[in-house]
């Protein structure tokens, strides 16, 4: 596997972990951000307004030097205003071409907000853009220099003639409201962000997607020639379909593209199970609610190694907090020496759990949560506990 890693990969962890300190509750969304920026498959973010759809792929953007094009679609967009307007000079000399400066055509990262509001033959044309990368101008199909194609909805359509432009889109991604224990770090992170993203410099170029891009085709290869992965990939398709979860042999394809690209994300020298189950959770949901159909095919097939880690990190983070708050409404010896009990198992998980993206998050927060138990502790003198 050695050779599979020649391309640098420190400039996708650096992107992965400026928009992680960027944007609270959202590692999904940027896990599949950049799955779809290394697969080259395009990505439907689906929620409701206010969930940070747009500034993260704006974000995203800002840190890669590649031309982005963004356009805001309603039932009234005309082709001419995503492909370029008819050259003039060249329609008189019997020449039938856009001027495609500043559109779509010209376009590295593109993002078409509202995919739904389109009319149909918008989605015509993007259904040609999406599968061969190409667009008819006059009477030449021209190649599109586009490495990703993001797409965002406040719900998707339940229209016949928009299912085939749905299943197109590759990658997936429900996203919701954040939870509540999430919104301090909401708060603090949220004042700071147009600033933040005021001063995005490009951390990378178009090219370095595009080569690893050609990584994901080298990768996808070795997962059908590694027994355990194609037979653990082949028993998943089985227990999604008795799940009543079809993917049609196109999406069965893409997922060994989606699974190694979401591999390189994690850095994995080794294509893992676990990436497997990050690329069914991000390809086969057809609704927000196959999600836990799809948890439920992920644990069936064994795929979720780290499913267990995070539920002890989470138990330990959730009892760090419920120690402070009885600390805090009774201040006793006994409730001292709880919460001192508890604070040191937690620092002594965090010591002992290795580091991985996937589990990044909980490990931060178990982190956040024994600093704040420890700055509690020091704060309470033993002589004036009961």
């Amino acid at each position: 596997m050695a050779q599979m890693f020649r391309v640098d990969l420190k400039p996708i962890i650096e992107i992965r972990n400026k928009l992680l300190i960027m944007f609270t509750g959202r590692e999904n969304e940027i896990l599949a951000s950049l799955t779809s920026l290394v697969s080259g498959e395009p990505l439907i973010l689906v929620g409701p307004p206010g969930t940070a759809k747009t500034a993260l792929i704006e974000s995203l953007a800002k840190m890669i030097n590649a031309r982005y094009f963004y356009y805001l679609l309603t039932r009234f967009t005309e082709p001419d205003e995503l492909l370029g307007p008819l050259d003039i000079v060249a329609l008189r000399e019997g020449r039938y071409e856009r001027i495609t400066k500043n559109r779509l055509p010209e376009a590295e990262i593109i993002f078409l907000d509202e995919i739904f509001k389109a009319s149909s033959a918008i989605r015509n044309i993007l259904l040609d853009i999406i599968l061969n990368k190409r667009y008819l101008n006059g009477t030449d199909y021209k190649k599109l220099p586009m490495i990703s194609l993001f797409t965002a909805s406040n719900e998707i359509s339940t229209d016949a003639e928009d299912q085939a432009f749905y299943d197109r889109l590759t990658l997936r991604v429900f996203v919701k409201y954040i939870s509540n224990d999430l919104w301090s770090e909401l708060l603090d992170k949220g004042v700071v962000l147009p600033m933040i993203q005021q001063e995005i410099k490009p951390v990378t170029s178009a090219e370095y997607f595009r080569q690893l891009q050609n990584l994901v085709m080298l990768r996808a290869q070795t997962i059908v020639n590694t027994p355990e992965l194609k037979s653990k990939l082949l028993e998943a398709f089985s227990y999604l379909k008795s799940e009543g979860i079809e993917v049609s042999d196109r999406r069965k394809i893409k997922i060994l593209y989606v699974t190694a690209a979401v591999s390189i994300v994690s850095t994995e020298e080794t294509i893992s199970l676990e990436s497997i189950a990050d690329a069914l959770r991000l390809t086969v949901v057809h609704t927000e609610d196959d999600i836990v159909k799809v948890e439920k095919v992920i644990q069936q097939a064994k795929l979720s190694i780290y499913q267990e880690t995070i539920q002890q990190l989470m138990t330990m983070t959730a009892e760090i907090r419920n120690a402070i708050e009885t600390l805090n409404r009774e201040q006793t010896l006994n409730n001292l020496k709880m919460l001192k009990e508890i604070t040191a198992k937690g620092a002594d998980m965090i010591k002992k759990i290795p580091k991985n993206p996937r589990i990044a998050r909980y490990i931060e927060e178990l982190r956040k949560a024994v600093s704040d138990a420890r700055k509690i502790i020091d704060q309470y003198s033993l002589p004036n506990l009961n």
